[in-house]
């Protein structure tokens, strides 16, 4: 089943780096924080500046501080055009996120933030830099083409559905499914529970391997696209925290239709909860515009132009790198990226300063041309 995307393409993280850029905040202080300790010798956030300096040439931390270079001229180049993002379109982006979240990995927002060492705030950043990337580099008008191009595609994702986002525990018997419901409901007084309470349970008594360490999360269903429509018709009976009566499911590849006559088949037993529910509703643009332009920024064409766009903020800016470290880190940086830039335009095989064909083309004779080698990527 599809899902909401509530991230922009891999090109657009790595282009800003968005996996590190927090990063340089804290290593590049001044101040020697201890942040290790081996054997009670101390590492300070300094050494671990100076070690990634060194690494590879300095080019990992260079890279650090071009993604915050990035960011800043995305952010200045939005201002100057006026693009701005208003705060419905902010909050539907990480509403996307946070149930994505919820789906893929059975944790609550906060708790998922908290594993990542990140807060709400460095969540905002990233997606409203996205966003604005997007706007930069997208046109309104491609933006609509392409969306009224894809209103079937997105009439698949759980957003554009009555959907739900739910668990489950499955056992070896109904006694024991049974058993299972009985305690998640021991200590509740309406009849519904957390999702914390029914991680827990899932994670002592379910036979499901992957959904164990979920939680129980198994993710979504869209009504009415469910290739199970017995558990559907259960899961949208369900209010959000209500837990189900024991459900019979014939085991994966079971002898249900070789059984023989009188012998029931071989089944597990199931206990949902619903997590959440989600209203569908129009397909608009307005609803939907994050992940048409994730699915634009994944295509070659919007890439490139997105490589181009960043790479003509740079050339444009005014960027000066003073502290001293930064200008050695700099130079360095320079002086591997071009020295592999001329390894890259030397075809495999051919003496340096000799002539180089377009690909495709035939020497004198019908030789075939020296095949580009990628060495180095």
């Amino acid at each position: 089943m599809p899902t909401r995307r509530p991230l922009a393409s891999l090109t657009t993280i790595l282009i800003l780096g968005a996996a590190l850029s927090w990063l340089l905040g804290g290593c590049a202080r001044e101040k020697p924080e201890v942040i290790a300790r081996v054997n009670q010798k101390p590492i300070t956030q300094r050494d671990l500046w100076e070690s990634m300096e060194q690494a590879n040439d300095g080019e990992f931390a260079r890279e650090i501080l071009d993604s915050l270079i990035t960011r800043h001229l995305i952010r200045q180049e939005a201002q100057k055009r006026n693009v701005e993002l208003t705060q419905q379109e902010i909050q539907i982006r990480m509403d996307g996120l946070k149930d994505y979240v919820l789906a893929s990995t059975g944790k609550d927002f906060e708790v998922w933030l908290a594993d990542k060492e990140l807060t709400e705030e460095d969540m905002l950043e990233r997606l409203s830099l996205q966003m604005l990337t997007a706007r930069l580099v997208l046109t309104d008008d491609a933006v609509k083409k392409y969306f009224e191009a894809n209103k079937e595609r997105l009439a698949d994702l759980p957003h554009n559905n009555d959907s739900v986002i739910f668990r489950a525990i499955t056992v070896a018997t109904e006694e024991e499914a049974q058993a299972v419901r009985n305690e998640l409901l021991a200590d509740s007084a309406d009849g519904k529970i957390t999702g914390e309470k029914f991680a827990a349970v899932a994670k002592d008594r379910s036979l499901d391997y992957i959904g164990r360490h979920r939680g129980g999360m198994v993710g979504w269903m869209a009504k009415g696209k469910s290739p199970y429509p017995a558990i559907e018709t259960v899961l949208f009976e369900l209010a959000p925290g209500e837990v189900s009566e024991p459900v019979a499911q014939p085991v994966p590849g079971g002898p249900e239709e070789e059984s023989p006559e009188g012998e029931p088949p071989q089944e597990l037993w199931q206990v949902f909860m619903v997590e959440k529910r989600i209203t569908g509703g129009e397909i608009t643009l307005e609803r939907n515009r994050d992940v048409i332009e994730d699915w634009m920024l994944e295509e070659p064409q919007h890439q490139y132009e997105l490589t181009q766009f960043v790479q003509n903020l740079k050339a444009r800016a005014d960027v000066e790198v003073l502290a001293p470290r930064h200008r050695l880190l700099d130079e360095a940086y320079r002086e591997a990226r071009e020295a592999r830039e001329r390894r890259l335009a030397q075809p495999a095989g051919v003496p340096p300063g000799a002539p180089v064909l377009p690909e495709g083309m035939q020497l004198p004779g019908g030789e075939a041309p020296h095949a580009h080698t990628h060495e180095g990527e």
